[in-house]
């Protein structure tokens, strides 16, 4: 019998979807299915990135990934009934990959998913890279801090008169040095070319990105991202190595929980290498709970494109 590997009609997109994400509870296959369906009509997510599989017309596996603006692909290890290999899917995901230049794949594994590792692996030459954990805060009333004080000093981009994307590029990027968050990712792109893609995508709001100052100088960086259905995110913080250690990140969430008042949104969510462990305690101080937790397997395909290139 021949398996055949296709992107999926609009018509059959919720379907692949929810046998894509078909190992989750039903409450959250709900969820996930009407968010990446959401997303397709509002235009952020292409089918091309979406894979089933099927044997006369019967659907025996999915597959979903999707182009970020860094050049990244976040996955989800493919889904297969018993008998077939997740392998089937990598040809055609390869060829996606290169066409569009990705750097690199990120593939996330559900807790308590079960896939094919080896093949994961072996095959698909990916490499266990750490846990993602995944955090949330509920936004009250008391959230928003109007007599918030504190040592740092917190200027939205938005306040500014001329260009400083590049001073906020510098920072970012002098923030990545010696990080405990994913430092392996920390060269997939350079800092300059990431938050460009990010300030040309629709979730760029310059009232969100902070330049963090003490004293007059500038030691950090808070990024955010409103997103829909009443939420917020954390994107990224960081502090340069000579500010660290002083609990200047507690005050950096702090004020993040005080953007999330002001803006009535009903939820803060940030992310976080389990390995990361200064940052996630300062987290779960300053209220957050652990909600998700993703096993996060990477994949670097420059050289792997450039060899495909060369057949």
């Amino acid at each position: 019998m021949t398996v055949e590997i296709s992107n999926p009609s609009s018509q059959e997109l919720e379907e692949t979807l929810r046998f894509a994400f078909g190992h989750l509870p039903e409450n959250e296959l709900t969820i996930r299915t009407n968010s990446m369906l959401e997303q397709y009509h509002l235009g952020t997510l292409s089918l091309e990135g979406i894979f089933q599989a099927k044997i006369q017309d019967q659907r025996i596996g999915a597959f979903f990934s999707q182009l970020r603006i860094d050049q990244t692909v976040l996955s989800w290890v493919p889904i297969m009934k018993d008998g077939f290999s997740i392998e089937l899917f990598f040809e055609p995901f390869m060829a996606f990959c290169c066409k569009n230049q990705v750097i690199a794949v990120l593939a996330l594994v559900d807790l308590g998913q079960q896939f094919d590792e080896t093949t994961l692996v072996s095959a698909g030459k990916f490499e266990l890279l750490s846990d993602l954990i995944y955090l949330v805060l509920p936004v009250t009333a008391t959230t928003e801090d109007s007599d918030f004080t504190g040592e740092l000093e917190f200027f939205p981009m938005s306040y500014f008169s001329e260009d400083v994307f590049e001073p906020m590029a510098e920072l970012v990027h002098a923030t990545y040095r010696n990080t405990r968050d994913f430092p392996q990712l920390m060269q997939i792109a350079p800092v300059k070319q990431v938050l460009q893609m990010y300030q040309s995508g629709q979730i760029f709001l310059p009232e969100l990105w902070f330049f963090v100052r003490k004293e007059n100088q500038n030691i950090g960086v808070l990024l955010m991202t409103d997103q829909p259905e009443e939420q917020i995110e954390l994107t990224y913080m960081g502090l340069i190595e000579e500010a660290r250690g002083h609990g200047y990140s507690r005050e950096i969430v702090r004020y993040a929980k005080r953007i999330a008042g002001l803006r009535k949104r009903l939820f803060l969510l940030t992310s976080v290498d389990e390995q990361n462990i200064n940052a996630l305690k300062t987290y779960l101080s300053q209220g957050f709970r652990v909600w998700d937790r993703k096993n996060i397997y990477v994949k670097f395909l420059k050289q792997e494109c450039n060899d495909n290139d060369k057949m």
